[in-house]
Order: structure tokens, then C-alpha cells, then sequence
């Protein structure tokens, strides 16, 4: 039954990841009625009228600082920096459709060399095409109580969590876009500016990620188990394979953000199963 599982991940999962980790500027356009077509349209509608309420805001805390004598930034660099906000909003689907492709670029470069270098596309279907054995995603005399099948199962559900975290990836990524305008506009106050900071945080986080993972990737195509002597090459896909799981935990060490990741290990898919009440 666990072999009949395992072939069965294994036949569906793995032509999806290299779409759910390389993200371009194309994420965006499910998303551009939403955001607005215009400044009277969408969220930016919104965010357009929220404008008014800084200025409200603004105003009273101005007015009220004569009688508290609380500092309040001049009305000159409140109205310079609201102008740039407003305008930058209004173009926020632009704005993050350029740092977007511009974190697509320089993975698709990383990429791009190590085509050159090895003459065949660097992906994940092509580290399991070239680089993985075979014996690692086949039902074929499977055995749970050996190390190549202990591999096997790793491999596996190593790979569907990693699919499903990039899944989530992928919609986080759309979240912080829809939510862009307001991460814009919030930058027009010293009170609201930390809300953008924790927003453009997360955002290059996710974005990065990609980046990292092309690179990991071309040292698992550049690394030769027969380099290092008397280590088996189990070993070095294993590693191989930890480091891909556990790029979204380094790129979080690195920049901070969201965490994406997701555990299917034996235990954890066991405890899926177990029902009863507890006493």
C-alpha cells in the first residue's frame, strides 16, 4: 500500500514544482481588476480615499500639538511624502511587477549558466531526471526496512512538502501584492511606516527564495559524489535533498518573513489517521 502511495506522489508531483518556485511578472495579472485599472477602481480606490483620512489625521494631530506640545513633522514633508505615496499606490501593480522580475532574472541567469556548464536545463525535473536515481521514485521492489527505501520515503514526501509549501508561497506572494497599495500608503506617516517595513520584509523574503533555491540547485548539478572519498552517494542526495527542504527555514535566518514550511514526515502522516476522543 505505502509503495502504491509513494508511486503514486511521485507520478503527479514533481512536474509542478519548478512553476511554484520560479515565479515571474505573469503573477500579477489575475490581480490587476482588483488592484484597479485606475485611481477610482479597485483597491486603489480605497487607498485613494484613505488619503483624505491622513490629512484628517494629520490636521487634528497638528492642531493638537500647539496644546500638548507633542513634535509633529512639518506640513511641508507630511504633504511631499503623502504626494509620493499617492502616486506610487496608484502604480503598485507596476512597482512589484518590476522587483518581481527582477529577482526572476537573476535566477533565470543562475539558471542559464548552469545549462551552459552542463548542457542541460538546471530544474527540478532535471535533477531528478540527471542527478537522483531513478530507484528513488520507483514502486519497484520497494522495501521499507532498508536504507534505499528509507531514502525513497523521504524523498517523497520530502518532495510534496516541499510542493505544498511553495504552494503557499505562491499564494502569500498574491496576498502581499493585493495588499501593496496600503504597505504604500502607510509609508506617508512615521505612526503606519512599520507596517511596509514588516510588508516589504516578507516580500523580498518569498521573492529571494527563488534565487537561493537556483543556486542551490546548480551546486547539487555541480557536486560529484566522487569527490569525496568513501562517502556513499546516498548520502549526497540526501543532503542534497535536506538543503531543498530546508531553504525556506536558511532564506528566514537570512532576511526574516514568512514561514512556508510544511512537515510530512512518517509520524505526521500517521497522526493524520488517528481518530478517537482522547481521555
Amino acid at each position: 500500500m505505502l509503495s502504491n502511495l509513494l508511486s503514486s506522489i511521485n507520478s503527479n508531483i514533481y512536474s509542478y514544482l519548478d512553476n511554484l518556485v520560479f515565479i515571474d511578472s505573469n503573477i500579477t495579472r489575475s490581480l490587476s481588476y482588483v488592484l484597479g485599472t485606475n485611481f477610482y477602481s479597485g483597491i486603489n480606490l480605497i487607498c485613494n480615499s484613505l488619503i483624505y483620512g491622513f490629512l484628517i489625521y494629520y490636521s487634528i494631530s497638528y492642531f493638537l500639538s500647539y496644546i500638548t506640545f507633542s513634535k509633529v513633522e512639518s506640513p511641508l514633508q507630511f504633504l511631499f511624502k503623502l504626494v509620493l505615496c499617492a502616486l506610487a499606490l496608484n502604480c503598485s501593480e507596476f512597482l512589484c511587477s518590476g522587483l518581481i522580475s527582477l529577482c526572476s532574472n537573476i535566477s533565470q541567469v543562475i539558471l542559464e549558466l548552469g545549462k551552459d556548464l552542463f548542457g542541460f536545463d538546471i530544474s527540478f525535473s532535471s535533477l531528478i531526471n540527471n542527478i537522483l536515481p531513478n530507484e528513488y521514485f520507483t514502486a519497484g521492489s520497494f522495501s521499507l526496512f532498508s536504507f534505499d527505501g528509507i531514502l525513497n520515503t523521504f524523498t517523497t514526501f520530502g518532495f510534496l512538502s516541499l510542493a505544498i509549501s511553495y504552494a503557499i508561497r505562491y499564494i502569500l506572494l498574491k496576498v502581499l501584492l493585493l495588499i501593496s497599495p496600503f504597505a504604500i500608503l502607510s509609508l506617508a506617516s512615521s505612526k503606519t511606516q512599520n507596517f511596509f517595513k514588516a510588508w516589504f520584509k516578507n516580500l523580498l523574503a518569498l521573492l529571494f527564495l527563488q534565487i537561493f533555491i537556483s543556486m542551490v540547485l546548480l551546486v547539487c548539478f555541480i557536486i560529484n559524489s566522487n569527490d569525496i572519498l568513501g562517502l556513499p552517494s546516498q548520502i549526497i542526495h540526501l543532503g542534497m535533498i535536506y538543503t531543498l527542504f530546508k531553504a525556506n527555514g536558511f532564506m528566514r535566518d537570512f532576511v526574516g518573513g514568512f514561514s512556508t514550511d510544511v512537515s510530512l514526515s512518517m509520524p505526521n502522516i500517521t497522526s493524520m489517521f488517528q481518530g478517537g476522543v482522547s481521555k
